[in-house]
Order: structure tokens, then sequence, then C-alpha cells
């Protein structure tokens, strides 16, 4: 069931249905501004952790074949991991190639937190600004560069944290015009009540199209690792 907030999909089933797919492509790989970038998946609260990353790689798998019917190419692993995160992160671009797609599975948690996302796209369009120039001038990480993207914020509070969530950020850095050109978004998170008693596991894959997977995609083996490892251990290699 759709929800009335434009990146938010609410499943009663631990599924990824079709539906559900075309979804998140339509808001995630965007031609323009009328779609957020990002989208957030929201499943039953029973969903287990295995459970959570078989969903994010059936995901990604069925979002590559849309990539590769619109842009002809498919979208590649190029890292995984786990982390047990309760430090605050400014708004910022993850390191990878300028097209690439951030999936980040939210396991359930008694630590709060607000998710932020900026259209920094948008914001140094207005500008006459390509993104990385707007980045290189107005770099968010940086005190006091935040204000400027104030009316390109969107803020998630309470955010169903009992829930196993998958949120699906274009991660793009793109300038308008460039061959396959999806606006990318920033995100961020603020951590509003630490617990070291508790934990805030994210489970991370980066996604890019083939060509750009300069040191070759990620292996299977790598990826069954992803899927049943217990540890949480920060990024999973080759």
């Amino acid at each position: 069931m759709m929800s009335s907030l434009s990146y938010w999909i609410d499943q009663e089933a631990a599924e990824v249905t079709p539906d559900v797919v075309q979804s998140v492509a339509d808001r995630v790989f965007r031609s323009d501004f009328r779609e957020p970038g990002f989208c957030v998946v929201a499943f039953p609260q029973g969903t287990d952790s295995v459970v959570l990353r078989q969903l994010m790689v059936a995901l990604k798998g069925a979002l590559s074949n849309l990539y590769e019917h619109r842009f002809g190419e498919r979208l590649e692993y190029v890292s995984m991991g786990r982390f047990d995160q309760q430090n605050t992160t400014r708004l910022h671009l993850d390191g990878a190639p300028a097209r690439s797609f951030l999936m980040l599975g939210y396991e359930p948690t008694t630590v709060r937190s607000e998710f932020h996302i900026a259209d920094y796209s948008r914001c140094a369009e207005g500008r006459g600004l390509t993104p990385l120039e707007f980045l290189a001038a107005h770099n968010p990480m940086m005190s006091g560069q935040e204000s400027l993207l104030a009316d390109e914020l969107t803020l998630l509070q309470d955010w169903q944290e009992h829930r196993p969530r998958i949120v699906v950020v274009n991660n793009c850095s793109t300038a308008p015009g460039a061959p396959c050109h999806t606006p990318g978004v920033l995100h961020g998170a603020r951590i509003l009540e630490p617990d070291p008693e508790a934990t805030r596991v994210i489970n991370s894959t980066m996604t890019v199209p083939q060509s750009l997977a300069s040191e070759g995609s990620l292996s299977s083996a790598v990826v069954q690792a992803f899927l049943h490892t217990q540890e949480i251990a920060g990024e999973i290699r080759r």
C-alpha cells in the first residue's frame, strides 16, 4: 500500500513486488525534479535480518533490469557491508562514481534518529552550477553551508524504526546533459538518543553501471557472504 508520502512505500508482507520495484525506480532513476530522488520501503516488524538482506538483493536485481532497459547497462555491486552506527552524519554523497545508487537496509532498533535528504542537484541548477560545482563551493559537510539547502530538505522523523526498512538513494553527481543523467541527492542522519547498550544495524550496498565498475563487480561469493553473515564488521571484501 502506497502512503501519501511520495517517497514512502508501506509493505504489509516481506516481499518485493513488481509494483514496488517500479515505484522505487520512478523515484530514484528520475529524469527531473518531480520525483524525490530516493525511496523508503518499510516491511513488517517480524522481517528478520537475513530476509531483509534477501529483499535488498532481490530489489537490486529487479532495479538493475529496469535500469538496463532504460540506459543500456546493468547495475553491479561495488561495495557491501554491515555496520552498527550511532554517529550523526552531515549531508553528504557516499564515495562512488558519478553514476551510483546507494541502498541501505535498516534493521529494527530502539535508537531514535532522523534521516535527512537534500536535493542538492535542484539547488545547484537554481544557482547555475553543476552538482559537483555546488559541492565544491557549498559543501554541507563544512559548517555553515547547510542553510543553503534548507528549502530542498526532506526530514524523516519517527520513521517507524521498529520496522525493517530499505532506503534507496540516488547518489549521482552527473551534470545536466550528461549521458544517462539522473539528478542525485545528499543524505545524512542525526542520532537523537544514542544507546551504547543497543544496536543500530545498517546493511549497505552501492551499485554502479557496469562500465563504471573499474575494479569489477563483487563476486557471487561476496554477495552470499553479505546475505548470510551474522557478523557486523564493516565492509565485506571481494
